[in-house]
């Protein structure tokens, strides 16, 4: 018996054996999948037909029709008739044998649908990747919440994960905070100005910015500028004039970055200190040492925030020189060629790609393609993982194309092993919520104002709760607005983050399943507790249960442990908040329907319906904290 629900495996057997009677390719069953009917009137559990019209030349629904008067359903206690609606091949169950098998199943676990993976494999999840020279923002936020349930989706169905970071800590953008602090810092520390430290340090990228941005409308008024405008005029063509109205703005875009390069004294020096940081000059390295310390701990809180960790933490200063003989040797071999100048290029051609790509500078030094190839390679050899994924947004979609169809070129065995998770943009309504610094949204800002607007409610609903335990309240429904909001969502789309909306206690939210499932904490506080009953008298109970809205519980728990595989398959973990949704506001219907009223009913049909609010609650649980959110017992 698999780690799938037995309903599910007997299932498959029937499938299995009614399609290979037909002499369909083992692969194509396996690609039919089933799903619950939408209305329990045409059966409780089907699956489709399409995919097999070519292949027995005939209509789905005729291959529906012989695929059900196949079926010997005397085999099968579950199975009380098989139906052909249509293009699909439908399942009536015998509800009580089913209710006994999927309820007394996940009764017997700690964690119902846990280890569907049938062969577990090594993963290696690399998300997060933050600069030190800002605060993480709101883009960081879906990274971070994708990367964390995906691990633990991934580890949930039996697969050993390992979770890493690699943090961006130096380069150009890194001196630029470090020289606005050595000029303009005077001694401050986070603790001295009570400011967060990634804060802190982001503050001085920003004001490296403001200064340098002051020094180049300085320059722009001055006699080089003027010259350099006219010179870059008429190199210009005619239609390229006509249609620029404003040729100055234009030109004062375009030279900003040869500005910076050539004349500017405040991009000079960072570019000095770059180089003195590359040299090892001590009092270089002690502040760039000083200054990444009150970044990390500020990363660190931020992480805890949202209950983020990781195995391995890797930083790009002890990473950046990786890849650069792993060049020299496909230089070598002749998987690379050097191109005019000196550089070292592959040709995409060769991979299935337009142009080519290099990766070493003429001068030796190495881009980032170099620095992924040979961080990717050593993570292989150092932990021999099955498989390695990127979550990383899709502006990068095109990067990660190169570097996987280049790694695979480099060595075969990693074909079909390397995945890019790539997500789209989170956006806020305009007006919504003020960020720091005017540009976008602090991944601080953001949890701290979902956690308001969550005191905000519970202090509308409970107003004589103490205010530690509003606080508490507050701090969990917040947190599961924001991770069920952002992860409802297919990770490829871009979502409109709606703080507002996230928060409500009503319809496809975070804290509607926080509030479904302390309701249902509440009846077994009511009842005394949950039922406990020996093995006969839990099997007369769980018989009892039979209605359409009792069945569409069953169906949604038995399609659970499906839901998981195929949310870690997908790596989407909207397939693990869909199926939460669906199976709160089911049990709401009937939690609200007259013929289900628990402290009504006595005897088996009472403990039936108890037992069956029991694994709804204990699903609930273990589905939200899957994907990173902490249920209450009360609200």
């Amino acid at each position: 018996m698999t780690n799938i629900s037995e309903i599910q495996t007997i299932l498959e057997t029937i499938k299995t054996e009614a399609l290979s009677a037909l002499d369909i390719d083992q692969k194509m069953i396996d690609n039919i999948t089933f799903a619950p009917s939408p209305d329990l009137k045409m059966g409780d559990v089907g699956f489709p037909c399409f995919s097999l019209a070519k292949a027995l030349r005939k209509s789905p629904a005729a291959i529906a029709q012989d695929v059900a008067a196949s079926i010997d359903i005397q085999v099968y206690d579950i199975i009380k008739e098989v139906l052909a609606v249509g293009p699909y091949v439908n399942f009536k169950y015998n509800r009580g044998e089913v209710a006994k098998k999927v309820v007394a199943k996940a009764l017997s676990e700690d964690a119902y649908g846990k280890g569907v993976y049938e062969k577990p494999e090594k993963w290696m999840i690399e998300f997060s990747a933050p600069n030190t020279n800002k605060p993480q923002h709101l883009g960081h936020v879906r990274n971070d919440l994708l990367g964390a349930s995906l691990s633990s989706i991934l580890k949930f169905a039996g697969n050993e994960v390992i979770r890493v970071n690699l943090i961006n800590d130096r380069g150009i953008h890194i001196c630029k905070s470090m020289l606005a602090y050595q000029r303009f810092g005077e001694g401050k520390t986070p603790e001295s100005e009570s400011i967060k430290g990634d804060h802190f340090v982001g503050n001085y990228y920003v004001l490296f910015d403001r200064k340098f941005t002051e020094e180049y409308e300085a320059w722009l008024e001055g006699e080089v500028a003027r010259s350099t405008f006219e010179q870059w005029q008429n190199t210009r063509k005619s239609k390229e004039k006509e249609a620029d109205t404003t040729p100055q703005k234009t030109f004062a875009k375009f030279y900003k970055d040869t500005y910076f390069n050539t004349f500017s004294e405040i991009g000079g020096a960072a570019k000095d200190m770059l180089v003195g940081w590359e040299e090892g000059r001590e009092d270089i390295v002690a502040l760039w040492n000083l200054m990444n310390s009150w970044v990390f701990k500020g990363f660190d809180e931020t992480y805890e925030k949202l209950g983020v960790v990781f195995e391995h933490v890797y930083r790009e200063s002890q990473t950046y020189l990786l890849g650069k003989d792993l060049v020299n040797e496909g230089l070598e071999k002749g998987i690379f060629h050097k191109v005019e100048g000196g550089a070292i290029a592959c040709d995409l051609s060769t991979v299935g790609l337009k142009g080519e790509k290099i990766l070493q500078r003429s001068n030796g030094t190495s881009v980032y393609m170099t620095q992924d190839l040979g961080t990717a390679l050593a993570r292989f050899e150092e932990y021999d993982m099955d498989h390695m994924v990127y979550v990383v947004g899709n502006e990068q979609d095109y990067h990660f194309n190169v570097l996987f169809a280049i790694l695979e070129k480099i060595d075969p065995k990693l074909a079909g092993r390397l995945f890019h998770l790539s997500y789209g943009m989170v956006l806020l309504p305009e007006g919504k919520m003020k960020s720091r610094e005017g540009k976008v949204v602090d991944a601080d800002d953001l949890i701290d104002e979902m956690q308001n607007l969550a005191f905000e409610s519970v202090e509308e609903r409970y107003p004589d709760l103490e205010a530690s335990e509003k606080r508490k309240r507050a701090v969990a429904i917040g947190n599961a607005a924001l991770k069920y909001y952002v992860l409802d969502f297919n990770p490829k789309t871009t979502v409109n983050f709606d703080p507002k909306k996230s928060i409500s206690f009503e319809g496809r939210t975070g804290p509607y399943c926080l509030y479904s499932y302390a309701r249902i904490q509440s009846i077994a506080r009511k009842m005394g507790g949950w039922p406990t009953l020996n093995d006969e008298d839990r099997a007369e109970a769980l018989a009892a249960l039979g209605s359409d809205l009792e069945m569409q519980i069953v169906n949604e728990l038995t399609d659970w442990p499906r839901m998981v595989q195929l949310a870690a398959r997908l790596k989407d973990p909207s397939k693990i908040t869909e199926q939460l949704f669906k199976m709160c506001k089911t049990f709401s219907t009937m939690y609200n329907d007259a013929d289900h009223r628990i402290n009504q009913l006595e005897g088996p049909r009472r403990d039936g319906l108890l037992l069956l609010s029991q694994v709804v609650a204990s699903t609930l649980k273990t589905g939200l904290e899957v994907i990173g959110i902490d249920v209450l017992d009360e609200m």
